[in-house]
């Protein structure tokens, strides 16, 4: 079985999930791992260590990031050696955001039988299917939040996260949630509307109001950041009940048909900063803002500093 891998690839998420299931593959799992980024390191440095024996596992795994920058004449003719008479004990996977082919030592390296050449592109409409099954949204829409995020697999990674969250409770995404909530498409506003809901979620008074500060200038919707709210609360309930009938983050991800086990986490964390009637208060909170704001009883521009400043500790 090959243990040599070349990855070219310019996404880090496409990139990271190919490296774990290479890993998986390759019955390395559990296995001594070290990662040399030459940004920062040198290939000399990953070369002792795949020339070194291991104490801590039977096998090992180097990875060499952006591989061939800054690498000496020397260096690559040690690593060319190397894949010649590699350790089978040893996974090596090197990678590179682009490889330029005109270089013989590229061209040599690809065309070597002891080195497997990948070249890993991830299609953005088959990703975004995957990651958002589950949730009801049309293909139109699908194109729309490729384009907002320019086909940046990890910006759709993200953003797709922030969707879920937000549609939770009723499993369908509109043209609209993904304008409220696309970053390229509002700027760093999405991310500021973010970090808002979230301090406030976590009873952090302070950074909401410096968060609530830098919105300001972006004239966000306050209907829309009361929903964000809303939803995160209800999923928050949700998790909480979940959680207190043994079921683990996978298994309530699966049963909320919410796709990342980490914003159960998240929403498990945030959840010990709830009891039921705080639950029950803050969300009576929110519809009492709201209605205050829809009868002209409190004024927009000091609804969501009204919301931060009356939540309970």
């Amino acid at each position: 079985m090959q243990s040599n891998y070349l990855l070219e690839c310019s996404d880090d998420l496409a990139l990271s999930k190919k490296i774990t299931e290479m890993i998986k593959k390759q019955g390395f799992e559990g296995q001594y791992q070290a990662t040399y980024d030459l940004e920062e390191s040198s290939l000399e440095l990953a070369l002792e260590d795949l020339d070194t024996y291991s104490f801590l596992s039977d096998k090992k795994i180097i990875i060499i990031r952006n591989a061939f920058l800054n690498a000496s004449e020397k260096e690559l003719n040690h690593l060319q050696k190397y894949i010649d008479n590699s350790n089978p004990d040893n996974l090596l996977i090197i990678t590179s955001n682009k490889l330029d082919s005109r270089l013989t030592f590229i061209k040599n390296i690809k065309k070597n039988k002891n080195i497997e050449y990948l070249k890993i592109e991830m299609n953005p409409e088959k990703f975004v299917k995957e990651k958002l099954s589950g949730y009801e949204i049309s293909t139109s829409d699908i194109n729309h939040l490729i384009d907002l995020c320019k086909e940046d697999i990890t910006k759709l990674d993200s953003e797709c996260d922030k969707l879920q969250i937000y549609r939770f409770d009723t499993k369908k995404i509109s043209r609209e949630d993904i304008d409220l909530l696309v970053v390229e498409k509002l700027g760093d506003s999405s991310e500021v509307l973010y970090s808002m809901t979230n301090s406030i979620i976590s009873k952090d008074k302070r950074k909401a109001l410096q968060d609530y500060e830098k919105l300001k200038k972006y004239q966000m919707d306050v209907y829309s950041i009361i929903g964000l709210l809303a939803s995160q609360i209800r999923l928050i309930h949700q998790v909480k009940i979940l959680k207190n009938r043994g079921l683990s983050n996978q298994e309530i991800a699966s049963s909320l048909g919410v796709k990342s086990t980490y914003q159960i986490k998240k929403m498990a964390e945030y959840g010990v900063l709830y009891s039921n009637k705080d639950i029950y208060e803050f969300t009576h909170l929110l519809a009492d803002i709201d209605l205050k704001i829809k009868t002209g009883k409190i004024d927009q521009s000091v609804a969501i500093e009204s919301l931060i400043i009356s939540q309970k500790n």
